[in-house]
């Protein structure tokens, strides 16, 4: 038994030794494996995150020798020289932004870009170009206040005044400043859309916009974005001039610039080189982007009074936002007491009143528009459209735009 019991007892040491050597061995192997995994992955990341960085800095990089060059352009006070800088980079970008319009850029009340492309109308094989003529839509509610500046400027009428002294049947209008409607914090509201189909005159247009309009508490001295505001602006301009809107629009802006291609989208020239707005579904492409041509009846071009029923082409846009800003079209006193930062939007006066520039935005009936301009009206950016789609990236064009003026 002796014999038969001693081995055992060293047997079972041995098979211990070697299970302890084997747990060892796969110890050491997850580890190997665990810290190669960990090494492996932070390597990755590591180089991920250089990567990034590389990118980032060759972005900035680029930028800032874009804007060293700009800089450098602008001291020499070149024009011939930075209009061909604006002039490649404008090109870059709009081609970039797949951008069909008219797009330009001025420096120092100087045109240094323009850039044009696609089909004011398809049907008719019409291009884009310079001399054509896009609707402007609400970037006229900036020269309806001008309109009301110059009647404050004659003591016919101050921003203090209750919009019950012109329209008391408007709900709560005892409760309602000019600055008020001005800034769009007076909490009137009216519902979208438009279903007349008869032509009608100024105050009718008015009157019956008045028996659609709403006095919302909650949006009272909080901004929100009605246009019926300005179309009772127009009215109370109206009222305190004698004149009608059109006539005081004429007298005091086209005649006064000299403008040859601006005109009422209800009285346009049979020669006048006009766009055709086209609709557009979130699905649009370039290669639909003509399918659905859009047509206004002559009755909503008269119901927009004030807020959007103006042809312009981009040369005459700029011309009128500068004049609003420059002393041209009012006074200073008045061009400082009319844009003004009215909420937490910016919003007042018919502009986005930011610290570098102004801005304002227009769409309807197949359009978009936007003016980007400093606040002494000398450099700016003007774009027009008669194609509103997503695939345009407006938004990404006119920021990087913003990037090269102000």
């Amino acid at each position: 038994m002796a014999n038969n019991q001693f081995p055992q007892t060293h047997r079972r040491p041995r098979r211990h030794q070697r299970r302890y050597v084997l747990r060892g061995i796969l110890v050491v192997l997850i580890l190997i494996v665990f810290t190669g995994t960990v090494a492996g992955l932070v390597g990755y990341h590591h180089g991920k995150h250089q990567a990034e960085l590389a990118s980032n800095k060759s972005a900035v990089r680029t930028a800032l020798a874009y804007q060293k060059k700009l800089t450098n352009l602008r001291m020499a006070t070149h024009v011939p020289k930075l209009a061909t800088y604006f002039q490649t980079r404008l090109a870059e970008l709009a081609v970039r932004a797949n951008y069909v319009g008219v797009a330009q850029i001025y420096y120092d009340h100087h045109l240094v870009a323009s850039w044009q492309s696609g089909y004011a109308n398809r049907q008719s094989n019409q291009l884009n170009t310079a001399a054509t003529g896009y609707e402007i839509n609400s970037l006229q509610k900036g020269m309806t206040g001008t309109l009301l500046m110059n009647q404050v400027a004659l003591g016919k009428v101050n921003l203090s005044d209750r919009l019950s002294q012109f329209y008391p049947n408007v709900p709560h209008s005892d409760q309602i400043t000019l600055r008020q409607m001005l800034n769009m914090t007076s909490g009137l509201s009216t519902p979208r859309g438009y279903n007349d189909q008869r032509v009608q005159s100024d105050q009718e247009v008015i009157q019956n916009a008045i028996a659609k309009t709403r006095f919302i508490v909650k949006q009272y001295n909080e901004w929100s974005y009605q246009p019926i505001n300005y179309i009772l602006l127009a009215g109370i301009t109206e009222k305190v001039s004698g004149k009608s809107y059109a006539e005081l629009f004429k007298t005091q802006i086209i005649d006064k610039l000299k403008l040859k291609q601006t005109h009422f989208s209800y009285e346009l020239p049979t020669n006048y080189l006009h766009a055709t707005g086209y609709n557009f579904t979130t699905k649009a492409s370039p290669q639909t982007a003509y399918a659905q041509p859009l047509g206004v009846v002559t009755a909503q071009k008269h119901s927009e009074l004030g807020t959007g029923q103006v042809y312009m082409t981009a040369a005459d846009l700029y011309h009128v936002e500068s004049g609003m800003l420059d002393g041209t079209l009012m006074t200073t006193a008045a061009r400082n007491e009319l844009f003004v930062d009215g909420s937490q939007s910016h919003y007042g006066g018919g502009y986005y009143n930011y610290a570098t520039y102004k801005g304002v935005n227009g769409a309807g009936s197949g359009f978009q528009s936007r003016v980007h301009i400093s606040p002494d009206g000398k450099n700016a950016m003007v774009l027009l459209t008669n194609h509103p789609a997503n695939f345009l990236n407006l938004d990404k064009l006119s920021n990087t735009i913003d990037g090269l003026l102000f």
